[in-house]
């Protein structure tokens, strides 16, 4: 499915500027590369040992490249990339389910990442 996701013509406005990487890597393959290249990259997953978001530090001053790697819904993150990553984080959730769908997952850790690289950036040049 991601296969045809990412052979199908590019025609929304933003996906031209964003970098889908060697449609041929290995997801453990682009980790280890983005790692090599000096991108922090951060799996997001339901684990016994991940961080909670909130709780996660993530790198906020600008200085180094953030990678998130999202899992299928059904199977998550596979383990072997889950031991390259740099650290694994969880969203929160309460009730029944102890997860949320990719898309939605994936929206919430982005936003997150960019209010903390503002809030930084203000505090910045606040001083």
């Amino acid at each position: 499915m991601l296969e045809k996701l990412l052979s199908q013509p590019k025609n929304m406005g933003s996906a031209k500027y964003v970098s889908f990487g060697d449609e041929d890597a290995s997801t453990l393959q682009t980790v280890l590369d983005l790692k090599s290249k000096g991108h922090k990259v951060f799996a997001v997953e339901t684990t016994e040992n991940a961080t909670s978001l909130w709780d996660t530090l993530i790198p906020d001053d600008g200085t180094k490249p953030i990678a998130y790697v999202f899992g299928n819904e059904l199977i998550g993150v596979d383990v072997r990339v889950l031991r390259e990553c740099d650290g694994v984080v969880s969203l929160p959730t309460y009730g029944v389910k102890n997860s949320l769908n990719v898309a939605t997952c994936c929206g919430i850790v982005l936003w997150e990442t960019l209010r903390r690289i503002k809030a930084h950036t203000s505090r910045m040049n606040q001083s």
